[in-house]
């Protein structure tokens, strides 16, 4: 080993011990993160961007871990094992955002085979998944910031602080939910961790019609998260505060949810799912395949879409939320936005 080696390593070292930006640190912290500058927002480029964001859809956390990773790790899920072959990934914690829980109506409960019904109904019922995020600590001043892909596990409502097996019909539901990335505007081209603190999500669900022979419909929301510093005293936050969003009605709509706590039924979760089975495995017993009838949000205000830009056009904000959604989330956080739905 050289001596110039050594002394650039002295160099990494002595600069990270001090918290002074050495150039000698050759590592981009940054350089995994997806990143997105405008909303995609006509129906065929939300579809479109939803197709090709398949390989962000929610990873899945086995059964038999903890509920929630404060300490930092650099594999969360098989992925990242798998990925750490390549390249060792940054540690991460994994923090809960919104739960989402399922609930068949009367006429659906009946409609399942009978030898069935009871586990099926059970489990929905005693169960509810939890949607993460990956928490990163900058490597220079430890501030904290979003990973852009998600991730889910189950949970039960009460009894075990430890994660459940994914049965197959809430598998395919939370799959729908896929991270487009990171929103960052186009004018911040500086990468600091504070930038990295807005995850946009679009989420899938094809929803039951009325009617015999009439065809479902397919529905795209938004969901976004907006992480913030939790007003602690400290220099660095130990955790970010974070403010769930969800679009609705065609993407018209803007609901701010009410902060997440570990719910203790279906009712009390985020997102609240009313569905219907659709297909069966070969067994023709257990389900794999479900629609939606209605789905019912915890929310605390809501905005209409045309609210949203007026209020860009008056500050004068070019491009509207599609190009300012930061500006708009904040807004809405700090009480400067009221609402204004019909």
């Amino acid at each position: 080993m050289n001596s110039s080696y050594l002394l650039a390593m002295c160099a990494i070292y002595c600069g990270l011990s001090l918290g002074i930006h050495t150039p000698c640190l050759a590592i981009d912290e940054f350089g995994d993160l997806q990143i997105i500058s405008k909303l995609p927002s006509t129906d065929r480029d939300v579809a479109a961007a939803f197709d090709r964001s398949r390989g962000n859809a929610c990873e899945i956390i086995p059964a038999g871990e903890s509920l929630e990773i404060q300490s930092f790790m650099s594999t969360l899920t098989e992925r990242d094992r798998l990925e750490s072959t390549s390249s060792r990934p940054l540690a991460s914690s994994r923090r809960d955002l919104f739960s989402v829980g399922l609930e068949l109506e009367a006429k659906d409960r009946d409609a399942l085979p009978a030898l069935s019904r009871g586990s099926i109904v059970d489990y929905l019922a005693a169960n509810y998944v939890s949607v993460q995020a990956r928490v990163r600590r900058d490597l220079l001043d430890r501030k904290l910031y979003f990973h852009h892909r998600p991730l889910a596990l189950t949970a039960q409502f009460r009894g075990s602080k430890l994660t459940q097996s994914f049965e197959p019909l809430v598998s395919a539901s939370i799959s729908e939910f896929h991270s487009l990335g990171l929103f960052v505007p186009a004018d911040q081209r500086l990468k600091k961790p504070e930038h990295f603190r807005t995850i946009v999500l679009l989420f899938h669900a094809e929803m039951l019609q009325g009617g015999l022979g009439s065809r479902n419909r397919d529905a795209i929301e938004y969901v976004f998260i907006r992480g913030r510093d939790s007003g602690t005293t400290l220099a660095v936050a130990s955790q970010l505060e974070t403010h769930i969003f969800v679009t609705t009605e065609n993407r018209t709509r803007l609901e701010y949810l009410r902060p997440a706590s570990r719910p203790v039924s279906p009712s009390r979760c985020s997102i609240l799912g009313r569905i219907a089975v659709t297909d069966f495995d070969s067994t023709g017993l257990y389900p794999k395949a479900s629609a939606t009838r209605s789905y019912r949000l915890d929310t605390r205000t809501t905005y209409e879409q045309a609210h949203l830009e007026k209020y860009c056009l008056d500050q004068q904000l070019s491009g509207g939320m599609s190009e300012n959604l930061v500006v708009v989330l904040d807004a809405i956080i700090d009480g400067q936005l009221e609402d204004k739905s019909e």
